[in-house]
């Protein structure tokens, strides 16, 4: 039934649409996996496979949110410059 409301030229914020359900359900599933879990008892692996599906899934989602409300003309298509910007990615290096 989808298929039937969404026209070719808005294929594209669909699928962004989509991705974001992909991007929540990777972090839903990181989070889960490490509340089921007691984490002083899991070795690295497991520990960065959590950290890193978490990670990826909440970059994931919040990319294809964005990405969705840009394609549907909802945001303005200018990149998004935060105040600060360069203070932030500094701190997260060190």
């Amino acid at each position: 039934q989808i298929a039937e409301r969404v026209g070719p030229t808005q294929l594209p914020q669909a699928v962004a649409g989509f991705h974001s359900l992909v991007g929540l359900a990777a972090a839903s599933t990181a989070i889960g996996d490490f509340m089921t879990h007691d984490f002083s008892k899991l070795d690295g692996f497991h520990a960065s496979s959590i950290y890193a599906g978490a990670w990826m899934g909440g970059i994931t989602a919040t990319g294809s949110v964005i990405a969705f409300g840009k394609l549907a003309e909802m945001m303005d298509s200018k990149p998004l410059q935060l105040p600060g910007r360069d203070a932030i990615n500094a701190g997260m290096i060190a």
